[in-house]
């Protein structure tokens, strides 16, 4: 079983948004499939673990050096790194023929439907799992604090059908959909996003209106938003660094 996968692909038209090149929600969603893909061939995709198991991501650290263009060709990577207890790192890179071009990992647990409780990985993988440590990010993931009490909200999401999950929550990658349908394509494009942390922290469901808000930090071109829940639960939090 291979420590990393690595295909070749191209830029679909579908995964562009008004630039041409592959959107911000496309690159999350390239990597979750890419996660998806290869848990399959590790035998520990969801299907295999049964229906009272299913993986969770926690947290996704994504950094962009420049987003590729439609039909441009790219190398496509991912692999995870040794579980620690719990928990455990998955890596992923998009690269264009001169090297990476975007890089990001995630923080990947299991959950235990029936009980709530977490599942120790080195129970989950099968043995013989090969991992690679190789760091895609050194970085650690960002620290976002709670306290969006006095933030600007700046709209409201209402989550429908198509942002659910198999499992009948908001499904990962549609919150970063949500957060840049918050902002109009002049502001996307004239403030180019390198770094995007997110930490995911309550269950979202359909029907419900998240109201997301924003508040600048001590960090040049640095913005942290929160996705709150109608019961001011916070969903997410995200912090955004632009060029």
């Amino acid at each position: 079983m291979s420590a990393k996968m690595i295909q070749n692909s191209s830029v679909l038209l579908s995964q562009c948004d008004n630039t041409a090149r592959m959107s911000i929600p496309s690159i999350f969603a390239q990597f979750m499939d890419m996660a998806t893909q290869h848990a399959d061939e590790l035998h520990v995709s969801s299907k295999e673990l049964g229906d009272d198991m299913f993986w969770i991501i926690t947290r996704t650290k994504v950094h962009i050096d420049r987003r590729p263009e439609i039909s441009e060709p790219v190398t496509l990577a991912t692999w995870p790194q040794t579980p620690v207890r719990i928990r455990s790192n998955r890596c992923y890179t998009i690269s264009d023929n001169q090297g990476v071009i975007i890089s990001g990992k995630t923080e990947w647990t299991v959950l235990e439907l029936s009980s709530g409780k977490l599942q120790r990985l080195s129970d989950i993988f099968p043995g013989g799992t090969q991992y690679c440590d190789d760091a895609c990010i050194e970085e650690p993931y960002a620290k976002v604090g709670a306290d969006f009490d006095d933030a600007e909200s700046i709209g409201e999401y209402l989550i429908t059908s198509n942002d659910i999950d198999m499992v009948g929550h908001m499904n990962n990658s549609a919150y970063i959909r949500a957060l840049c349908s918050m902002f109009t394509t002049r502001q996307l494009s004239d403030n180019e996003i390198t770094d995007i942390d997110i930490a995911y922290k309550a269950q979202s469901y359909e029907g419900e209106t998240l109201t997301v808000k924003a508040k600048d930090t001590d960090i040049v071109g640095t913005t942290d938003y929160a996705m709150i829940k109608p019961d001011g639960t916070i969903a997410v939090t995200v912090r955004i660094v632009r060029r």
